[in-house]
């Protein structure tokens, strides 16, 4: 994987800010996508917001992750 951006940015969890590994983000997509979690369950579980759940979930962010 790629640990930069097109642009040469740091991205994924090799960014200093990011707070989630790959696999907590691989494993938030899975979850949400069994049905039997919803964003909000999701966030809670992997302790970050619902906005951020809902963009790694719809690939808005995270995409590579």
């Amino acid at each position: 994987m790629n640990k930069r951006s097109p642009s040469g940015h740091r991205c994924g969890e090799w960014h200093p800010k990011a707070a989630l590994t790959a696999e907590q983000v691989s494993a938030m997509r899975e979850d949400y996508a069994t049905g039997r979690f919803s964003i909000r369950s999701v966030a809670a579980k992997y302790k970050c917001g619902a906005s951020t759940a809902r963009d790694i979930i719809s690939y808005a962010t995270r995409v590579a992750g």
